[in-house]
């Protein structure tokens, strides 16, 4: 950019380039150089247009939503406004200054690229040495679907307005009984009697997905979920993978399953397809531990670090107060055998195995443990047994491998290695609180995982950046002091500072 700078003497051309106010600490040249370099990789190919203006270059244009995630800015009119005022977007964006229209377009175009991008921070990370992804912890939180909880439609609604644009016999009384979700589909007159079809028929496949009562109208892929605080609301469920050495995001798997029991699988294969790396350690808690679990642990020969509920609820100091519940019996793996809270061993005299309903599971396999002649004779049966129960029986679920996992669990390793797991709290709050990804407009399985992988990658750049910084600042502070030490002593320090 070229300007006129008044002088008191003459006047001068100066030339100043698009960073000239830009430090060379700041985050903007990370971003920037990063993607300078990583781009290749992406293999994106521009189409140039035959006629009219060319397009804006995608390289600048990732640039610049990246840049406007690390900064938190989720609005492209805002970020329109930004390019052409602000010195720093000036420079992410190379001078390009791409209207609110574009920027969305882009935003929705290149999603597909996202996790591309996270492979690249992913790589830069072990391209310095920052880690080696020796120990993965993986969890799951909801987070709310764009979609009001009371704009649902039923199954019988459904079915009545399928049967009234199909041209079959409905009543009046039908019609008036619609709720207001089914009645806006009913007198919309923007769509077509068939594109409203089309749209009921989506929502019958929803209903046979989910099984649930209801399907959200503005995203019918969005599943009814309960919250930490119990309350039920439309939502997806969110898994994440992350590196306990970086603190940084591995893979983001965005699913409809209300809870986190078997996604262990599929968001372990992302880390692992991520980072080029198969973990030394899974870390995970209670709720992913089940036989398609352990089973996928044990053929990719991986460590599973996962506490069975007794051993959590231990670690935080939550045992149940009852004295007799299930959480003070003691299990001796080298008989297979549990000691009741009064002394006396159950030993184990049945396995079966119960048909799980749905076909893509595993069957669970129950173990049963008693000891009738004990509970017979023993006098605390009144505080053990309710009125109905002639003796106790202990119910555990799972294998061989359940029961492999309950031994290591037990010892101070994997207890100390089960501490890290914690990791994966810190990148889910800083979405949630800085990132805002509840009040993110986006709709749709697809499109809700691309918005939070393009979260991720700034989440991940801010890592990166951070952890050079730390670098740097640990090197200068020693040499500070070495300095200080050789003026204050009159010494001369050798030292290889690395």
């Amino acid at each position: 950019m070229v300007k006129r700078i008044p002088d008191e003497e003459q006047i001068k051309l100066g030339i100043r380039t698009l960073d000239f106010n830009i430090p060379e600490d700041h985050i903007s040249r990370f971003v920037v150089d990063f993607i300078d370099e990583y781009y290749p990789l992406l293999g994106i190919k521009e189409n140039k247009k035959k006629k009219g203006r060319d397009s804006f270059p995608v390289k600048e244009m990732l640039k610049l939503l990246i840049y406007a995630k690390i900064e938190h800015i989720d609005s492209m009119r805002f970020l329109a406004d930004m390019v052409k005022y602000h010195d720093v977007y000036k420079f992410v964006g190379n001078g390009i200054c791409p209207s609110e229209r574009s920027l969305q377009r882009y935003r929705e175009k290149y999603g597909k690229y996202y996790n591309e991008l996270l492979k690249a921070t992913l790589k830069k990370a072990s391209d310095v040495d920052y880690t080696d992804f020796n120990e993965v912890s993986i969890d799951g939180t909801i987070k709310k679907a764009y979609n009001s909880k009371n704009k649902v439609i039923t199954e019988k609604e459904t079915e009545i307005l399928t049967r009234y644009f199909e041209g079959g016999r409905v009543s009046q009384e039908e019609l008036d009984k619609l709720h207001k979700p089914a009645r806006e589909i009913l007198e919309n007159k923007k769509i077509s009697n068939q594109e409203k079809l089309y749209l009921l028929d989506d929502i019958k496949t929803q209903f046979t997905l989910s099984g649930q009562k209801s399907v959200p109208v503005t995203d019918i892929e969005a599943r009814w979920m309960k919250s930490k605080k119990g309350n039920s609301q439309i939502s997806y469920n969110i898994q994440s993978a992350v590196d306990y050495d970086t603190k940084m995001i591995c893979a983001i798997n965005v699913v409809q399953a209300p809870t986190d029991h078997y996604q262990l699988p599929k968001i372990v294969d992302k880390a692992i397809n991520n980072t080029n790396v198969i973990p030394r350690f899974v870390l995970a808690d209670t709720i992913y531990l089940n036989e398609e679990s352990l089973s996928y642990l044990a053929d990719n020969q991986i460590n599973g670090v996962i506490p069975d509920r007794k051993q959590s609820k231990e670690k935080i100091g939550r045992l149940n107060k009852n004295p007799y519940h299930k959480d003070h019996f003691k299990y001796f793996p080298e008989i297979d055998a549990f000691e009741c809270p009064e002394g006396q061993i159950m030993y184990f005299f049945n396995k079966y195995t119960e048909k799980n309903d749905d076909l893509d599971k595993p069957d669970k396999i129950k173990r049963l443990y008693s000891n009738y002649g004990a509970c017979k004779a023993c006098n605390c049966r009144e505080n053990c047994l309710s009125s109905t129960q002639t003796h106790r029986t202990i119910t555990e679920y799972g294998g061989s491998l359940k029961k492999a996992m309950w031994e290591k669990m037990e010892t101070e390793e994997y207890k100390e290695e089960y501490a890290k797991r914690s990791s994966v709290e810190g990148p889910f709050g800083i979405l949630k609180e800085q990132f805002h990804i509840e009040s993110e407009v986006v709709i749709g399985k697809t499109k809700t995982e691309e918005r939070i992988l393009l979260d991720a990658v700034a989440y991940n750049l801010i890592r990166l950046f951070n952890l050079e910084q730390e670098i740097k600042n640990d090197k200068e502070d020693i040499v500070d002091f070495c300095e200080k030490i050789s003026v204050q002593e009159k010494l001369e320090v050798r030292a290889t500072i690395f």
